[in-house]
């Protein structure tokens, strides 16, 4: 069995579709939230991932726009962008979002969040000690993740593992092109992948369509 990983697609349909055209046969999609957020194509990308038959929990910007949850920690931009979003969106498609589990276990040993198990919307995990404490209380020994847009495992001292595939449409380690891991859940081995895509059109889409400069904009470098 193989499983695509993506998280943090963030409304960028060009790079969702660069992804998904680079896949190899797979048994499974799993989506660590913010599907939405940010970009300039929110429905169609969910449209996709529906079509995909892709398994998605909720991310912070996934409930913001849905809900209004959590929009006052946002900063302007990111508020502005969800607010859009929002306005965007069929009826349908909120309802949708509102209703994504924050967390679940989609395979024997795996479960799947945004942030960490312990807090699935806002935190932040960047190191295996913060993923020892955000883990303890799992009874999985293999989580999933995204919310840094920066791809990592981090392994701790009892043996259970923390993946973040990186960011599908918004990659935050330098490195522009779109973010994905193909994970083997038996085998328990993952293979991090790049997909270049088109950037200009991405920010072309986000300009025509009146949101943040600066979200557009740091889709050149990767940050």
């Amino acid at each position: 069995m193989t499983v695509a990983l993506l998280s943090d697609i963030h409304a960028n349909l060009v790079a969702l579709e660069a992804v998904l055209a680079d896949l190899p046969s797979v048994e499974a999609i799993w989506v660590m939230g913010d599907t939405v957020g940010y970009g300039p194509d929110p429905a169609d990308t969910l449209a996709l991932l529906r079509e995909r038959g892709a398994t998605l929990v909720a991310g912070n910007h996934d409930r913001a726009v849905a809900t209004g949850q959590g929009l006052e920690l946002f900063n302007s931009a990111a508020r502005a962008a969800a607010q859009r979003h929002r306005a965007w969106l069929a009826a349908a498609d909120r309802d949708a979002l509102a209703a994504l589990p924050l967390t679940l276990e989609p395979a024997d040993g795996y479960a799947i969040c945004h942030g960490s198990p312990r807090d699935p919307l806002w935190e932040y995990v960047f190191d295996a000690r913060t993923a020892a404490f955000a883990m303890a209380g799992m009874v999985a020994t293999r989580c999933c993740v995204g919310h840094t847009h920066v791809p990592a495992t981090f392994r701790t001292r009892d043996g259970k593992v923390m993946i973040n595939p990186g960011s599908v449409g918004q990659p935050r380690d330098g490195d522009p092109r779109a973010a994905y891991a193909l994970l083997d859940p038996a085998g328990e081995t993952v293979d991090f992948r790049r997909v270049e895509y088109d950037i200009d059109e991405t920010q072309r889409r986000m300009r025509d369509r009146k949101l943040p400069g600066m979200l557009a904009d740091r889709l050149s470098f990767g940050l």
